[in-house]
Formats: C-alpha cells, structure tokens, sequence
C-alpha cells in the first residue's frame, strides 16, 4: 500500500479503523520501519491529525521527512543529561537548537529515509533521551526534512476544545482551524466562521469574573 500508520507501541483500535476507512495501511510494531511507501511513524498515544494527513503525503513528495516541532521554547540544551548533550554538541556544535516531534513523524521509503531510522536507533544506544538522539541523526544523515509547525500536534488545540466544550453551541467537526485573540495576549484555535462567537464567549466569561 502506497500510504500508512506504523503505530508503535500498543495497539489502538480506533486509529485502526479510522486508518483503513481512509483507505490507508496499518501496521502495529515495537521497531520504527518503512512498511509503506509513506509511512506516519506514530508513537502509542499520540494523537493523529486526520485533516492534515493529505498534506504530509504531499510533502513527502519532495522532502524525506516531515516532523512537527516540539516546543518553540525549548532547545536542546533544556532537556537530557549532561554527557548526552555534551555528545550532542559535538555533532550539532550549539545546542540552542529547536528539538522535533519524533512521535508523529513521516518518513517516505527510500535509502536516506531508511539510514535516518537506523542512525536514530543506533544514536539511541549511545543516550537515551530520544529527542537529542533524533537531532543527532539529522546531523549524520542529513535528510531533506520538512519542519512542521508545533499546532500539527493535537495538545496544542487543547485550549480551543475546552472553549467548544463548554459552549455547545459552537459548531464541532474537523477542518482546518483559524487563529482567534481573546486579548491579554491570549490565543484560541476554532472553525472557521465560529471566530465572533468565541470572542462573545470568553468576553461573557470575563464579565462574569468581575
């Protein structure tokens, strides 16, 4: 099958039937691998952003890889043991580099796509935080990857489902979201079109509180 999950980790039913009656391939295994000719390498309890998948396929057309960043407030130098960033910072040179989403990671099948895996793996058996050993691996391999904004990860949309759930007559559905400042600096992802409704709510919200 040209398109597919690798779920690693336990098995999901719900990513499973959701997988197969978008007429994509799953597969379930301990070990990151290419079944697919692109594959959605997605970690047990990640959550899948059904909606942009046609996306990632595509970029796939052009880059090897397509990852979403982790946080943009934090860098390399913020996480793991002090020996594993001093390896670290012998293949990268600065740690003050953003890390990457390995838990939601597109790979298409072809020989670099394969040698990042095995290079990732190997680069794990030298430190364990794997998001080091995943820069590390970019820098041997260098892949063409695709940088993806952190909102492709579905905890970045927790604020704007708690806005919809609190509010029933906001519509539900997917979609691609929009961008909404409910001021102080404050921002909340919704529909399209649900934008003067979302400002109506957390304005009623606010009166409330004072």
């Amino acid at each position: 099958m040209k398109n597919g999950i690798l779920l690693i980790g336990d098995h999901q039913k719900d990513i499973e039937s959701r997988a197969k009656s978008s007429g994509l391939g799953f597969m379930v295994s301990d070990e990151c691998d290419l079944p697919f000719e692109k594959t959605l390498i997605l970690e047990s309890g990640t959550r899948v952003p059904w909606d942009l998948l046609p996306s990632a396929w595509n970029f796939l057309n052009r880059w090897d890889m397509a990852t979403p960043l982790w946080k943009y407030g934090k860098t390399a130098r913020d996480i793991g043991t002090k020996e594993e960033r001093e390896i670290t910072r012998e293949l990268t040179l600065d740690l003050r580099v953003l890390l990457y989403s390995h838990e939601l990671l597109f790979v298409r099948k072809n020989k670099t796509g394969a040698a990042f895996l095995e290079s990732w793996l190997g680069e794990i058996a030298r430190g364990p935080e794997k998001r080091l050993a995943f820069l590390r691996a970019l820098f041997l391999i260098k892949p063409k990857l695709c940088a993806l904004p952190v909102s492709w990860l579905a905890e970045i949309l927790k604020g704007s489902k708690q806005a919809v759930y609190r509010n029933p007559r906001i519509r539900r559905g997917g979609g691609v979201l929009v961008r909404v400042d409910i001021g102080n600096g404050r921002i909340v992802k919704c529909h399209p079109g649900d934008e003067e409704r979302i400002r109506a709510f957390h304005e009623q919200a606010k009166t409330r509180k004072r």
